[in-house]
């Protein structure tokens, strides 16, 4: 009996709580209408066409923007570069404010923040008619903040966005000049001054061969690869932020002694649009115009943030930019951009080798003629080496040479005065490279290595040895 009353209760309290729950689901859908519908709410509303002036009061400080047919005009400051996309998009933020909800029966405004506001928006039609939004505390549990509109006649809870969109400093309205994306392929030259002189990365007129030129006039040979690294620094350059166009005090930002780095570089030349009909279906495609380019950075001191003032050569226009990009551009360092190969010339790319051993010369060079294919009248290109004007076949000097080319130097060195080089081999190409290379006994773990350019490193003793025997070999092969 006991079971069977058990049994009842339970289905009871089943029922129940089946009840409530379909209660709550009946009333769910209208409590999230009115939720969405509170969240609807338009505070403000005005037609942006309408708009003749905003004026907005952030901490004390007015801005005051006026439109002039399709353009904006800061007032305060008439001489100021402004951005008319930044101050478009602080007009269409207020031009449609919604509410979360309406504050109802409020009796003191300063409970919000809203009797004394630090942040007040002015909007001014073209009928003359203001409207003021005021701009009170955060509700940070909400992501809110309480805007009233007028004498505190209606307050609403909006989302806190609205008022962080107007609240900026005046360089945050300036537009900022273009900076030029230099491709780089097209860079020749790269020149950096400073206290200490002037140093320069040049692209020599033997095509892809790079020398640095330091301060003291002398030159080394750097890696080609290693140069294009550097040179990508000048295709995606981009200013932190926007400092002043006064340029009456330069040295306040170290402008008035600056460091310069200047890149010279090619640009293609827009071709003009023609109208003339061609007779052909297909005209010839037109070698690019290309136009020689100049670009002058002037780096001034660092900021608080560590940024670097800076500026172009032809602006007057003061910016920052960040200390990692300027840095990298000032350092053409020698042990930074130079092969880690002693030499890295191909011997394609070459006209003759000269090479010194016990006494003994020996020249190789490389002719390259056009032969026809058959009977047809394509022709391909047959390459034959010579060695003191004696034909040789290109695997009796492919051993020497590939050991010759492939040889790193462990490190550099300077002030070394080698006696007796071992061997001496000289590059050289009609209108470029010309470059003497000795290797000296060092001691009895390294060769000395000199070049035309003064630079001196150590190299080891035992690939320099193979790469001896290995001409010795070729030699004595080529004697028989």
């Amino acid at each position: 009996m006991k079971n069977k009353k058990g049994l009842i209760a339970g289905i009871v309290i089943l029922l129940v709580l089946l009840g409530v729950y379909i209660g709550l689901k009946v009333a769910g859908p209208k409590e999230e209408e009115e939720q969405t519908e509170e969240k609807e709410i338009t505070a403000f509303e005005i037609n942006a066409e309408d708009i003749a002036q905003v004026s907005i009061e952030n901490n004390g400080v007015l801005y005051t923007f006026v439109k002039e047919e399709e353009t904006w005009k800061y007032t305060e400051d008439e001489n100021f570069p402004l951005n008319q996309a930044v101050v478009s998009n602080l007009v269409s933020g207020i031009t449609a404010v919604n509410a979360q909800r309406e504050l109802k029966d409020i009796e003191n405004p300063e409970d919000y923040g809203l009797s004394e506001p630090k942040l007040k928006v002015t909007v001014t039609d073209k009928d003359n008619t203001q409207t003021v939004l005021n701009f009170g505390d955060d509700n940070e549990a909400v992501s809110g903040a309480y805007m009233s509109i007028g004498n505190n006649e209606k307050i609403y809870l909006v989302n806190s966005s609205v008022k962080t969109d107007l609240q900026f400093e005046k360089n945050d309205l300036a537009e900022m000049e273009e900076l030029p994306q230099i491709a780089v392929g097209n860079i020749q030259k790269v020149e950096i001054s400073s206290e200490n002189g002037v140093k320069t990365l040049q692209e020599e007129e033997a095509g892809g061969l790079w020398n640095l030129y330091k301060e003291d006039g002398s030159q080394v040979s750097v890696d080609t690869a290693k140069v294009n690294d550097y040179m990508n620094h000048f295709s995606g350059l981009n200013w932190v932020d926007f400092v002043s166009y006064d340029v009456s005090d330069l040295a306040a930002y170290g402008l008035d002694n600056p460091k310069k780095i200047t890149v010279f570089y090619e640009e293609e030349q827009e071709s003009e649009e023609t109208s003339e009909e061609t007779d052909t279906e297909e005209e010839e495609e037109e070698e690019p115009v290309m136009a020689q380019k100049e670009f002058v950075l002037l780096v001034g001191n660092a900021d608080e943030n560590g940024n670097y003032y800076v500026k172009t050569a032809d602006s007057n226009y003061i910016y920052t930019m960040a200390a990692s990009t300027v840095d990298e551009m000032m350092n053409l360092a020698s042990d930074e951009l130079v092969s880690s190969l002693v030499t890295d010339y191909s011997l394609a790319d070459l006209d003759k080798v000269t090479i010194e051993r016990t006494g003994e010369t020996y020249v190789l060079t490389r002719e390259e003629t056009k032969v026809k294919k058959g009977d047809s009248e394509e022709t391909t290109t047959e390459t034959k080496y010579y060695l003191n004007d004696e034909e040789i076949q290109y695997e009796e000097i492919s051993d020497f040479y590939s050991k010759v080319s492939g040889l790193e130097w462990q490190s550099m060195t300077e002030g070394q005065n080698g006696e007796n080089a071992e061997i001496t081999i000289t590059f050289e190409k009609e209108g470029g490279i010309q470059d003497k290379v000795a290797y000296y006994s060092y001691d009895e773990n390294f060769y000395l290595v000199t070049k035309t350019d003064g630079s001196q490193m150590l190299v080891n003793k035992m690939k320099v040895r193979e790469m001896i025997e290995a001409f010795d070999r070729m030699i004595e092969n080529w004697k028989k």
